[in-house]
């Protein structure tokens, strides 16, 4: 899966070499109430140094944390990769900003990972039917063999009680759409995300200081979650290969936006996977190829409808 949302920094020490990699992702960054997001922090240290990761559990802004992981990758000569997830499991619609993430190591040594938010959303009317749908079926369903023992009866009934928490939520938001008159405030469109997140990104300066894998994780993944959200197409599970090929069948762009979208994925994967190294030149053109594709696929309102009909003489 293609990474949704990454923030990265680079330490200058006084041994560069000893310094180690350390950013952040967040999978994906917009989600409805009912759904969860993963917050990662990705520490790639040398062999001699031992880095601490920060504990997040209260730095998420109100959302819930469901699980944590750590994963720990062995890199050569030495080096290492450690990955810390965090599941996180919000209940209700709201930007929620996630606190910068200090990693620390040897003597006073220290870096901060700026800042993520994470955009939960109300589900649609299509996301609310299968959850009701869901929740039935595990009404009538079998109950199944626990073994007694008090820790897996603590799980079942946790379990229990997130899925009652759950289904209470979306019945207290159906209540709610049927007995309130207001218009809940609509998520944003998804050209508008698009647009945040390149803001973002140009914000950063990746491409000056030379993190070629991150820029193009983040701007890879902007694309991807756009047409996700833009064309019903799930693009961020996909490989470059089966996304072409699903979109041509689909005949959802045109030639030239077909081209483009060929030559800058397929330039993302020379860099993320097969160690290319891009110029700053190649870099702004991919840039821009992700703004003129998102400007050129908004949807455009056809004056001649926007205009109100007269009314019959």
């Amino acid at each position: 899966m293609f990474w949704a949302g990454i923030a990265m920094l680079m330490v200058a020490a006084a041994d560069p070499a000893a310094a180690p990699n350390v950013y952040a992702t967040l999978d994906p960054p917009t989600i409805a109430f009912h759904q969860q997001a993963r917050f990662t922090v990705v520490v790639e240290a040398p062999k001699d140094v031992e880095p601490k990761l920060p504990d997040m559990l209260d730095k998420f802004g109100g959302l819930a944390v469901a699980d944590i992981h750590r994963e720990t990758t062995p890199l050569k000569h030495g080096a290492r990769r450690i990955a810390e997830t965090y599941t996180l499991d919000p209940v209700s619609a709201n930007e929620y900003r996630i606190a910068p993430a200090e990693v620390t190591w040897g003597e006073g040594n220290s870096t901060v990972v700026p800042s993520l938010a994470l955009v939960v959303r109300a589900p649609t009317e299509e996301e609310v039917k299968q959850i009701e749908a869901d929740a039935e079926a595990a009404d009538t369903a079998e109950p199944v063999g626990i073994k007694s023992n008090w820790l897996r009866g603590w799980r079942v009934w946790a379990l229990a009680g997130g899925v009652m928490a759950l289904v209470a939520s979306v019945a207290g938001y159906m209540y709610y759409r049927r007995t309130r008159k207001a218009v809940a405030t609509p998520p944003p469109a998804p050209w508008e995300v698009a647009y945040r997140r390149l803001r973002e990104l140009d914000q950063r300066q990746w491409p000056k200081a030379e993190k070629y894998e991150p820029y193009y994780v983040d701007l890879s993944s902007i694309l991807r979650y756009y047409i996700e959200d833009r064309f019903s197409v799930h693009a961020p599970e996909q490989t470059t290969q089966e996304f072409l090929a699903a979109s041509s069948v689909a005949g959802l762009f045109n030639e030239g936006q077909q081209q483009l979208l060929s030559g800058f994925l397929r330039h993302c994967d020379r860099v993320k996977f097969a160690q290319y190294v891009p110029t700053l030149a190649e870099m702004d053109h991919c840039f821009s190829v992700v703004l003129q594709f998102v400007d050129e696929t908004i949807p455009r309102i056809d004056p001649v409808e926007a205009q109100p009909q007269e009314a019959a003489a």
